[in-house]
C-alpha cells in the first residue's frame, strides 16, 4: 500500500514530466541566448524527476546508497531552482545598455558561490551516508557550509535585484516584467530554503526530514513553494518576447566603462 511519501513522489513525477518538456521548449527553441535561467530549469526538472523515482524506490527498498542519492537530489535540487534566478538577471544585464560594472562583478562572485556551495553540499550529503562517526561529522559540517554559501548566494542576487528597483525607470518594459516575476517568487524561495535550513540546523527533528518524517511540513514549504517558483518561471519564459539571435556587443556601462555582455 503506498504511504504519504510515495504518494507525493508519485505526483511529482506526473508534475514534471510535462515540465521537462515545457522547460526543453523554452530552452531549445522559445529563447536564444541569454538562455541560462531555461537550461536551468530544464536540468531542475530532471534532478525533481529522478528524485521522485529515488524516493518511491526507497520507501519499497531502503538502502543507504538509495538514501544518499534520494537526499542529494532533494536538496541539492534547490540550487539549480534559486540560480534560474540568476539566469533571469542576466537577461535584463544583457537588455540594458547602462549598468553599474559592479553587478557585473557581483553575478560572476555569485556564480563562484553557487558552485562552491553545490559542491559542498554533494560532498556533504555523500559523507553523511558513510558507516564512520567522524565522517557523518564532516559531512554534517560540509553541508552547513554549503547552505551558508547558498544564502550569501541569495543575498548577492537580492541585492542586484535592490539595483534594478532603484532603476525601475530606466529599465525595458520587458525586464520590468523580469524583475517582477523574480520578486513574486522571492517568498517562495524564503520559505524553501527556510525549509531546508530546519532540516540541516536540527537534523534529529524528524519534522524536517525528507524521507521519513511527515508529509504536511515537506509538502506545503517544500514541493508547493518550488512548484510555484518554477510555475512563475516557467510563465516568464512565454509573457517576455522570444529572444532569438542575439549576439554579443559591446556597451557602455555607468562612470564610463565599456562592458561585453554576453548573449
Amino acid at each position: 500500500m503506498l504511504n504519504d511519501h510515495s504518494k507525493v513522489s508519485i505526483a511529482q513525477i506526473v508534475f514534471y514530466i510535462p515540465a521537462i518538456a515545457v522547460s526543453a521548449y523554452l530552452a531549445c527553441y522559445r529563447h536564444n541566448r541569454p538562455r541560462m535561467s531555461w537550461i536551468i530549469l530544464l536540468f531542475f526538472s530532471l534532478i525533481r524527476f529522478t528524485a521522485g523515482i529515488l524516493v518511491l524506490i526507497y520507501q519499497y527498498k531502503p538502502s543507504t546508497g538509495v538514501m544518499v542519492a534520494s537526499t542529494i537530489l532533494l536538496n541539492a535540487g534547490v540550487f539549480p531552482l534559486v540560480a534560474a534566478t540568476m539566469g533571469l538577471v542576466r537577461i535584463i544585464v544583457a537588455n540594458e545598455d547602462k549598468l553599474n560594472p559592479q553587478i557585473s562583478r557581483c553575478l560572476l562572485f555569485s556564480r563562484v558561490l553557487f558552485f562552491v556551495g553545490l559542491g559542498l553540499q554533494i560532498a556533504g550529503g555523500c559523507l553523511e551516508g558513510s558507516d564512520s562517526a567522524s565522517n557523518v561529522d564532516i559531512g554534517v559540517k560540509l553541508v552547513k557550509a554549503g547552505y551558508s554559501c547558498l544564502v550569501v548566494f541569495v543575498a548577492c542576487l537580492l541585492g542586484v535585484q535592490g539595483y534594478f528597483w532603484m532603476h525601475l525607470s530606466s529599465l525595458s518594459r520587458e525586464n520590468k516584467m523580469i524583475l517582477q516575476a523574480m520578486s513574486i517568487a522571492l517568498p517562495f524561495i524564503v520559505v524553501r530554503i527556510t525549509y531546508l535550513f530546519l532540516s540541516v540546523i536540527h537534523p534529529s527533528d524528524h519534522r524536517w526530514n525528507d524521507l521519513a518524517g511527515p508529509i504536511t511540513p515537506y509538502l506545503l514549504m517544500g514541493l508547493v513553494m518550488e512548484y510555484a517558483v518554477f510555475c512563475i518561471y516557467l510563465a516568464t519564459g512565454f509573457i517576455i518576447p522570444r529572444q532569438r539571435g542575439k549576439k554579443a556587443e559591446s556597451t557602455q556601462g555607468l562612470g564610463g566603462y565599456s562592458s561585453v555582455e554576453e548573449s
